[in-house]
């Protein structure tokens, strides 16, 4: 089995999801800026902010899957590595959410308040180590995944996964249309060059793209990006695990017995017989 032979996350999803988000964000910023303003990027209570949450819990349940099929993986310290971007966007949905205030409501503690700058139940308000920096590592990460999948595709395909293991820590194409948003999406706001929220005129493309308006919806378009991720690592080590795990299943007989399992179906109906 070769890398082309593995399945991996459909266009449908790994294009449909990135894309449709952010046509779904133009319109509804075209159609009425100052709504987009109140609902879509509101923080905290906003569909951006939720729709990131959302598109993080399947991201982590990925992993999890993955994981639990560590076992045809071509190297144990894999498991690890899936674990690490596992943790990684449970980390990220939580301060989303700052691990459920949004939604229940519970206040802060007085002395968490006096090191967060927004009085949220959250770390990356505490520092910048906990906010810039891991966001920037993730900016990094998304720019070389947007471009590494298009370079080395091809070789990737005529490797053995289940003996490469840099086959799994490179990302396939399923990541690209995510990846490459994230990063564009900061472009504008980098060609005006301004943060100050009082120059800029209220309208479609200022609520989306200026003043650093366009950061909820990047952070939506990294966390798809983590969920593709992961989703093409679990999809592809099923390939590989289902063929194994098929192998070392037994065959009920009809008496009650088993037989051992056989690559031909055929022989082993025959044994059930």
């Amino acid at each position: 089995m070769d890398g082309t032979k593995l399945r991996d996350v459909r266009p449908l999803w790994s294009i449909g999801l990135p894309v449709g988000c952010f046509i779904a964000c133009l319109a509804a910023a075209i159609a009425n800026p100052e709504f987009y303003k109140m609902h879509v990027r509101r923080h905290e209570t906003g569909v951006i902010e939720q729709a990131t949450v959302i598109s993080l819990v399947p991201a982590a349940v990925m992993g999890v899957l993955a994981i639990r099929r560590r076992g045809a993986l071509p190297r144990r310290w894999l498991a690890a590595w899936c674990l690490v971007i596992t943790a990684g966007a449970v980390y990220f949905a939580g301060e989303e959410c700052s691990w459920g205030q949004n939604y229940f409501r519970w206040a802060t503690p007085e002395q968490w308040s006096q090191f967060n700058d927004q009085n949220e139940t959250n770390l990356h308000n505490t520092s910048g180590l906990f906010d810039h920096l891991p966001r920037a590592l993730l900016s990094v990460a998304a720019a070389a995944c947007a471009v590494v999948p298009l370079v080395l595709g091809r070789r990737l395909g005529r490797r053995d996964p289940r003996k490469n293991w840099w086959v799994w820590i490179l990302p396939t194409t399923a990541v690209v249309p995510a990846a490459a948003m994230a990063i564009l999406i900061g472009l504008p706001q980098r060609i005006h060059s301004t943060y100050d929220k009082h120059v800029v005129e209220q309208t479609w493309y200022s609520e989306m793209l200026f003043a650093g308006r366009h950061s909820e919806l990047k952070e939506l378009l990294l966390a798809l990006f983590i969920l593709m991720y992961l989703w093409s690592f679990a999809t592809r080590l099923r390939s590989i695990a289902e063929p194994r795990e098929l192998s070392h299943a037994s065959v009920e007989s009809p008496s009650g017995g088993r037989v051992a399992p056989s690559a031909n179906p055929a022989q082993a109906n025959s044994a059930a017989a």
